[in-house]
């Protein structure tokens, strides 16, 4: 199944998105569904991280140095 969406974008937006669409040789809805899988990524991480990071402190882990030693 495919949904066709209307996005609003300022003279700019829409000028920096057909220079993209140039300089990468992608299509403007190949250059969109990429943003929105790396949107998708970042916020799946983004909420990860807030789940874990109280788990991770708890077993005192402060950085990534504090987790490569104690995996080791």
């Amino acid at each position: 199944m495919q949904t066709t969406i209307n996005v609003r974008l300022s003279d700019i937006e829409a000028q920096n998105l057909e220079s993209l669409c140039v300089s990468t040789g992608k299509s403007r809805s190949e250059l969109v569904r990429d943003a929105l899988r790396a949107y998708q990524l970042r916020e799946a991480l983004r909420q990860s991280q807030e789940q874990l990071a109280p788990l991770a402190r708890a077993a005192g882990w402060l950085t990534e140095d504090d987790i490569l030693e104690d995996v080791s």
